[in-house]
This record gives structure tokens, sequence and C-alpha cells, in this order.
């Protein structure tokens, strides 16, 4: 049975409380403290988005990192990682897929930093070359042949294939942590955010296949 993944991350700078202990940052402004929270090193993952099917029908929906009872964010970060490593158990780099934009520079690598730092464990080691679509399928790289010269964001993608673009709503990755520290009632719009984003992910990756047969089940 072959399976694909697709997922997004969100991300926060490292608690102000911890600077402190990273001398290279810890006098950081305010503007550079924003920007730890893409950095492996000084960030953190708030949540991870995905979509999983299994030989072509949708088995799991939705962001890890939230409480069930509350669906808010836990902020447990190890937790939320070992969700993650423990969705990918059963998954064979020979035959299965995880579809992401931008996510052989970014979200994976970030993962797999924030993994080894919370002392978690990945079931699967994944490669991580270049100038590949298996396992790891980039839709941003794929989509300019990887070419460096050339980007293109996922909402202007989603745009140019006709597909309803995930910002459309004024939210983008920017503004992620300050709508998260407006507090715990922006939680259920953030996941909706960034699930918005591996839907439209997908939807693109379904449009650069041409697939035969019918359109995707609708998430």
């Amino acid at each position: 049975m072959a399976m694909r993944v697709f997922c997004d991350i969100e991300t926060l700078p490292v608690e102000k409380g911890e600077l402190a202990n990273y001398p290279k940052v810890c006098n950081c402004d305010d503007e550079e403290y924003r920007k730890l929270a893409l950095t492996g090193e000084y960030g953190r993952v708030l949540t991870i988005g995905v979509i999983v099917e299994i030989d072509g029908h949708v088995t799991v929906s939705g962001c890890l990192g939230r409480d069930r009872a509350t669906r808010s964010f836990h902020l447990q970060e190890r937790r939320t990682l070992q969700a993650w490593w423990k969705l990918l158990k059963g998954f064979h780099p020979s035959t299965d897929l995880i579809v992401t934009f931008n996510g052989i520079s970014f979200d994976l690598p970030i993962l797999y930093k924030r993994s080894v730092i919370n002392r978690v464990k990945p079931t699967v080691n994944l490669s991580f070359a270049r100038y590949r679509n298996q396992p790891l399928f980039d839709v941003m790289q794929e989509w300019n042949k990887w070419d460096p010269r050339k980007h293109i964001s996922l909402d202007e993608l989603a745009r140019i294939l006709g597909l309803a673009s995930p910002k459309r709503n004024g939210m983008d990755g920017s503004k992620v942590y300050d709508r998260f520290c407006e507090g715990i009632h922006t939680h259920e719009g953030l996941a909706a955010y960034c699930m918005a984003d591996v839907k439209v992910l997908r939807l693109c990756w379904y449009r650069m296949m041409f697939p035969e047969g019918p359109e995707p089940e609708e998430v």
C-alpha cells in the first residue's frame, strides 16, 4: 500500500526566557528574534499540518500539536515531533512519498534538527539528495525544475493553477507569531491556516502529476 504524506509546518521563535542560554542570539532585536522561528537551532515547531493518503484514499487530515479536548496547541514540541515520527513509522522511502512546498530547504530540515534537540529518534531515514522527487517531492523545486534563480510562492502557484489561494484572508507565515501572541482564541485560526496550505499543496501536486481517474477526494 503506497503512502503519500502532504505536510507543512508552522514555527515560533524560542521562548524569550531561554535566549540567555544562546550567546549568539541573546542580544537580538525584535526583528531578529522573530526570524529565529525560521531556524532549526533557535525556532520551535508549533504545529505540523498533515494529509495522509494510503493508495489514494485520505486516512489522516489535521494538525499535530493540538490538545484533543480543547483543540488549542499544547506547546509540547517533543510530543508533536513524536506524533510526526509515529505517523511515518510505516513509511517506505522506495515506494512512499512526502510532499512539501520548499520542504527540502525548510520544513524537513527543521523537523530533523528539532527532533535531535528534543531527543526524539526519527523512525525513518530520509535522503535529502536534491534533483530527485522520491521519497521527497518538493512542489516548489519541481515546478521550477530546480533552477536556483527562480522562486515562486505557494500563493502564486495556486493562483496560476486556478486554485483558491490559501493566503486569501491576508494571513501568511510572517504573521504566525503575532497572531499566536494574541492568545489562545487564535489557535483554531492558525490551525486552519496551516491546513489550508496543506490542502492547496496537495491539489498543486495532483495538477502536476496528471493522474488518471477522478479528482482527489476533498478533505
